[in-house]
């Protein structure tokens, strides 16, 4: 069933609950900090934590669904795309230069700017080119997209499967070249695109339910073949984004949420709080992450129980919630501002 949503503006309480849900499962992941029950030598099966983890890997995928679901269907002309593009280039470019000010204070080094240290904050580069993308691809009939599409799921998401069912068979293959993300990160625009295209049309209410439990059967499957192989600490959630576990958990809650609703309370503020500040967010938590590291040196090899990481992660997120509600009234406003 399709819904048609009006051009008009219109808050939707889902879209908030998913970014704050989004911002939480990318500042738990940079908490680290937690003991997965990894041993060298040992066949590795996962652990309660590591599954629980694994939702992680639907940080970034839910960012992209979520700014698919708002941009894809609306009417950009090359003008506001160009606009548009600019403020995510702006703002990666400044904040990334702050992060590398930082960086070079805390460790007593030279400031050195490069491409490579102003790709920080990578996802916001992602989103401006799928947002050129997507205005290229609007210009051609619509199948053109979808095609685009299926050409990324067989690449990488497909091949990745593929080679997580080798590895698992004989963990001595040699893994490809090209790597597990793909090209550029474009597996981003399959998210972008399933965000704008759920955003729009109904499902049955076991479909959200069914893709959970499929994405967290892919994603344990991939923790033992690629864990078991490497010999190594599963590579955590930049390593999921491409795969079809993550693709079917991202469908899930984005699925599951999105129309989702609560009553006025506490709650409620607080996640519409998350929600207005989340590039605040992703931008901040970093940082303060880094000073922590600065002030209590060798903290970040430490593991605590896995609640305590939790209420960590939720406290560098209002922290960095706080310090992104403070900026954006004042004049520079304009550097968090897509």
């Amino acid at each position: 069933m399709v819904i048609h949503h009006s051009q008009e503006k219109t808050r939707v309480f889902g879209y908030d609950a998913l970014k704050a849900l989004a911002a939480f499962f990318v500042v738990l992941f940079h908490c680290g900090m937690v003991d997965f029950g990894y041993h060298e030598g040992e066949y590795y099966y996962p652990t309660v934590s590591q599954v629980i983890w694994l939702f992680t890997v639907c940080g970034v995928p839910l960012f992209f669904a979520v700014n698919g679901a708002l941009t894809v269907s609306r009417n950009y002309d090359l003008k506001k795309t160009a606009v548009k593009v600019g403020r995510l280039l702006l703002v990666a470019v400044f904040w990334g230069f702050v992060a590398n000010c930082i960086s070079a204070l805390r460790h007593h080094t030279v400031l050195h700017v490069s491409y490579g240290s102003l790709h920080y904050y990578w996802f916001l580069y992602s989103l401006a080119y799928f947002y050129i993308i997507n205005f290229v691809l609007s210009l051609f009939p619509r199948w053109c997209r979808w095609m685009c599409v299926a050409a990324l799921i067989i690449f990488p998401f497909i091949t990745n499967f593929i080679w997580n069912i080798i590895m698992f068979s004989d963990p001595s293959v040699a893994l490809p070249r090209w790597g597990h993300v793909g090209v550029y990160t474009m597996y981003g625009l399959v998210y972008l695109y399933a965000g704008d295209f759920f955003a729009h049309h109904k499902t049955k209410k076991y479909v959200p339910i069914v893709c959970i439990i499929i994405g967290m059967l892919l994603m344990i499957f991939e923790v033992i073949a690629v864990v078991n192989y490497k010999q190594q600490q599963y590579p955590g959630a930049n390593y999921g984004f491409p795969s079809l576990g993550a693709l079917f958990l991202t469908i899930g809650l984005f699925v599951w949420i999105k129309d989702i609703n609560i009553r006025d309370g506490i709650l409620k503020r607080y996640i519409l709080f998350l929600a207005n500040n989340v590039l605040g967010i992703y931008i901040f938590h970093m940082l303060l992450m880094a000073l922590v590291g600065t002030l209590f040196k060798g903290i970040a090899n430490l593991t605590f129980h896995p609640i305590i990481v939790i209420l960590m992660a939720f406290s560098y997120m209002t922290v960095s919630a706080l310090i992104s509600e403070f900026i954006r009234k004042s004049p520079l406003a304009f550097l968090l501002k897509l």
